[in-house]
């Protein structure tokens, strides 16, 4: 599993405690270009299942279900560097394709794609950097 996740776009999450007996939750935002860590502790709650421990941006931590980050990410709220990195092979053959049909709307459109992807690898491997 990728250890490293990107916000893409802003969302709340309903953040139930891992206190055993104890069922408080909270709902917390999370914005665009917000860098999730998963970290190597994880806990099991009877009744509740296996949660990671999360920190987000550095600032601060919280634990969510598994099930919970394998839904934000195949509705594509958050994305791993494997995702991007699929993702820019895709729009730089869409980009060499415009180009070789001349099509200078869609080179612009992919061309403007691309640089947004880098900037959002670029911030990604920042944050994984620090984690080393």
């Amino acid at each position: 599993m990728d250890k490293t996740f990107m916000i893409l776009e802003t969302f709340q999450q309903e953040v139930t405690c891992c206190c055993p007996g104890q069922k408080h939750q909270h709902k917390i935002e999370f914005h665009e270009g917000d860098i999730w860590t998963i970290t190597n502790e994880r806990k099991y709650v009877d009744c509740l299942g296996w949660h990671y421990l999360v920190e987000n941006n550095d600032e601060f931590e919280f634990y969510i279900h598994v099930e919970d980050l394998d839904t934000l990410h195949s509705n594509g709220s958050i994305c791993s560097a494997w995702d991007i990195d699929l993702k820019l092979n895709y729009i730089q053959f869409k980009v060499n394709e415009a180009l070789d049909q001349n099509d200078r709307e869609a080179f612009i459109s992919g061309a403007n794609e691309l640089r947004l992807l880098k900037e959002m690898k670029t911030k990604m491997m920042e944050a994984y950097a620090q984690t080393i």
